[in-house]
């Protein structure tokens, strides 16, 4: 995830209990969720890693409690909820481990290597009745959320043609950029493009790749040239079930991140960005609803989505609610897409 999202000062309300969680992973992306989790005083952290050096330093910096043997913390009654931080290759063993101990579990995306992965998983929350809630964090965007809503609400008529578009430099972790360890851009960054599709139009009808390649075929990470065989570019075509066709394009090749997403109508357009810097607009070839005739703009600042998404997992956890946002059934239907569309390809 590229996007360094960070908190608004919008105080965000709680409703739930203390949730005692397990973080698994010491990488960026625990990071950023430690920090989210220090926002919330109703959150008991626990982190771990396989490396338990990098957990011992993980939890001095993040002032949380930390065990040096992963299955220690997936094994103890005490702890609520699991938070999978670990590459997508290892997720399948390790969410079905802490299901079966009777943990709910959030797992950053992908949920696994493959649908049918994806669908042993549910396999098992279903069988143990434990949550699961996948970290499709762009869901909790407000630009997003109210683009949804004027799709759905018809006021730019019909969509018949949409772009997405979402990049990033990579060379972060030298994993991220190996195929063997579920590293590239569909798995990095496509997947977030195209959960929002799923979100906004449904399962597409039809799926396409167009152009699939690696590009940079060397990485200089933490000093050293790292050899790249992940793709580092995906081109995918869709058609959604309402006919509307879509191009979408993900990478890691992009200097600094960014995102662009238009959706066009037969009476307007949406035109939106998870960057602060670029507003929303809501373009209506006349009047309608709250909206006037040509561009109706919307700004939002920062806000930390990492927060937002766990707090809404906590209270899930809090109150034995199955997720009704970043569901195990829409993380099947990205991964469907995945298979159907690129697996020869990546």
């Amino acid at each position: 995830m590229a996007y360094n999202a960070v908190s608004s000062n919008v105080e965000i309300e709680t409703h739930m209990n203390e949730v005692r969680v397990g973080v698994l992973g010491c990488g960026k992306i625990a990071s950023k969720h430690l920090n989210s989790y220090q926002k919330i005083d109703e959150f008991d952290v626990t982190i771990t890693d396989i490396k338990p050096e990098k957990a011992r330093t993980a939890a001095d910096k993040h002032n949380v409690a930390y065990a040096e043997d992963p299955d220690d913390v997936l094994e103890d009654p005490d702890i609520d909820a699991i938070d999978v931080c670990i590459p997508v290759n290892a997720h399948q063993e390790v969410i079905e481990t802490a299901l079966q101990e009777g943990k709910d579990v959030f797992c950053e995306k992908p949920l696994a290597r493959t649908a049918d992965e994806a669908r042993e998983i549910k396999a098992v929350a279903d069988e143990t009745d434990n949550q699961i809630m996948v970290g499709y964090l762009y869901r909790f965007h407000p630009a997003f959320e109210i683009a949804k809503e004027a799709i759905e609400d018809g006021i730019i008529g019909d969509p018949h043609y949409a772009m997405f578009r979402v990049g990033g430099r990579g060379s972060h972790r030298a994993w991220k950029h190996q195929a063997e360890t579920g590293g590239g851009a569909t798995n990095e960054m496509l997947v977030h493009m195209l959960d929002l599709i799923v979100w906004w139009f449904g399962a597409p009808a039809a799926t396409e790749a167009l152009w699939t390649d690696t590009i940079l075929d060397e990485r200089e990470i933490d000093g050293e040239t790292v050899e790249a065989n992940a793709e580092d570019i995906v081109v995918l075509r869709a058609t959604a079930g309402d006919g509307t066709e879509i191009l979408c394009e993900s990478d890691l090749i992009t200097p600094s991140y960014m995102n662009g997403i238009e959706v066009h109508g037969s009476d307007g357009s949406v035109l939106t960005s998870i960057l602060d810097h670029f507003p929303t607009s809501i373009y209506c070839n006349e009047p309608t609803a709250i909206y006037d005739r040509g561009h109706n703009f919307h700004e939002f600042s920062r806000v930390d989505l990492f927060e937002k998404e766990l707090l809404h997992f906590g209270e899930c956890v809090t109150n034995g609610n199955k997720p009704d946002q970043n569901t195990v059934e829409d993380a099947i239907k990205v991964r469907q897409i995945i298979d159907d569309a690129l697996q020869d390809c990546t």
